[in-house]
């Protein structure tokens, strides 16, 4: 679980999308006439979060989705920043892993945590174990006031890793003439993590000084945006947009009026417990300690039978392990799987997993959990079959949401239905959260 120094990086580079975001939507006036209501609501809200009413603390989680934890990825390292007015007046940077060595509380830590991580005693680093992101997030900051922590905060944000790519490819390639480097969108994680964990003993760099080339590419990206025109400036509005719209930047904030706005912009990460009707969550836990997850793809089948006395899921998540060989940046996957389905559902089998299922009521759902390990370079097929609660269905149409985790950039989903002997099919790429709509035919 030793992780990378590019956490370092990428918390400021979070920065340049939250509050110079936030200060944006403010002074240059990013409002239409489309959906002007919801722009209007935009505008106060990033106006508030950037301190423009009052300053403000936060806490920056952030969540290397390399290795993939339910809410984004591990968290090997955490920011405070104090901001008012649209600008940072206070920052500092902690390494999780050594803020949890001072603590002495011990913590009972989630039963697979135990079983599959070896860890005994619960910390600030493994918080984010709950999929909803406000658990998650409360759940760090308990940590973080248990372990002498004092620091009040106004919300807890996430940040993953995977802005970093998006801000490359907002900008373009850059170049780092003294380290004689390109960091490139399509590879600049891999590249970041090779700098810290190989390169700077090939280039003479003493371990302490291994993080200098990241402060030469924050300052190079900072000096090209600050370049950028207005009419560039709206593009980045629109990647601080998608980055919120994929769940890369979660945000819980103790002020309960902004926290109802952003779960109704679907920013908030959390579970949807009050959907009456079907739903799946798949989510997953690395606990190999690797960065595997930068190879492993997924792709969902999930074919309902409502022919039968009880309605029936047949679930295939196939994962495909594109990595190469096993070394130091990733080896087989070993995750701890979760399936949400609704409150009731009844699992019948469980094939091509790693252990016996544990069952768990939570979140408004029942959860279906296995340790799998899937080999490099291999495919492997996990197949559960359930039962659903028969009053999930209604007579005019089947309704069924599916919530992506954090840290997954997409996924690939099909679902086939039965009903009175037709066959229904619909056929998505998931970026966020995806409502599917099967109507009857009379």
């Amino acid at each position: 679980m030793n992780e990378s120094k590019t956490i370092k990086t990428l918390i400021i580079l979070s920065l340049i999308l939250i509050i110079t975001g936030g200060f944006l939507f403010w002074n240059q006036g990013w409002l239409t006439s489309q959906d002007k209501i919801d722009q209007i609501s935009l505008l106060k809200l990033f106006s508030k979060l950037a301190g423009f009413s009052g300053e403000k603390t936060y806490l920056l989680l952030f969540q290397n989705n390399l290795e993939l934890r339910p809410t984004g990825g591990f968290l090997g390292s955490f920011g405070i920043i104090k901001v008012k007015n649209g600008q940072p007046i206070a920052f500092e940077i902690h390494d999780t892993n050594i803020f949890d060595g001072f603590g002495k509380i011990q913590t009972e830590p989630p039963q697979p945590m135990k079983d599959y991580l070896g860890v005994a005693n619960w910390q600030m680093r493994d918080s984010n174990w709950s999929p909803d992101w406000p658990i998650s997030a409360q759940q760090a900051e308990y940590f973080y006031h248990l372990q002498s922590g004092h620091e009040e905060f106004d919300g807890i944000i996430g940040i993953n890793a995977a802005i970093l790519p998006s801000l490359l490819e907002f900008i373009g390639p850059v170049y780092l003439e003294k380290f004689d480097k390109e960091f490139k969108s399509e590879d600049a994680l891999y590249q970041l993590e090779y700098e810290v964990e190989k390169a700077y003993i090939e280039r003479g760099i003493s371990r302490g000084e291994r993080k200098t080339i990241f402060k030469a590419l924050v300052k190079e990206i900072l000096n090209q945006l600050t370049q950028k025109s207005f009419w560039e400036q709206n593009k980045l509005k629109d990647l601080v947009l998608l980055e919120l719209d994929r769940k890369n930047i979660l945000i819980f904030t103790k002020d309960i009026k902004d926290q109802k706005m952003i779960s109704e912009f679907n920013w908030s990460g959390q579970v949807n417990q009050p959907y009456p009707n079907d739903y799946l969550m798949v989510n997953e836990a690395n606990f190999g300690a690797m960065k595997s997850n930068a190879f492993v793809k997924r792709e969902v089948e999930y074919f309902v039978n409502l022919d039968k006395e009880k309605p029936e899921v047949n679930l295939k998540i196939k994962y495909l392990h594109n990595g190469k060989e096993k070394n130091w940046f990733s080896r087989d996957y070993q995750a701890y799987l979760r399936v949400y389905a609704p409150a009731g559902s009844q699992l019948i089998s469980a094939n091509n997993v790693n252990s016996e299922a544990k069952f768990f009521e939570d979140l408004g759902k029942t959860a279906f959990g296995h340790w799998i390990v899937v080999p490099t370079g291999q495919e492997k097929i996990i197949e559960l079959t359930y039962f659903l609660p028969g009053h999930i269905i209604k007579e005019a149409d089947y309704r069924i949401l599916v919530q992506k985790q954090s840290g997954i950039d997409s996924l690939s989903f099909k679902i086939i239905l039965n009903n009175n002997q037709k066959e229904y099919t619909k056929e998505e790429i998931i970026n966020n959260d995806w409502e599917g709509i099967i109507s009857f035919e009379k």
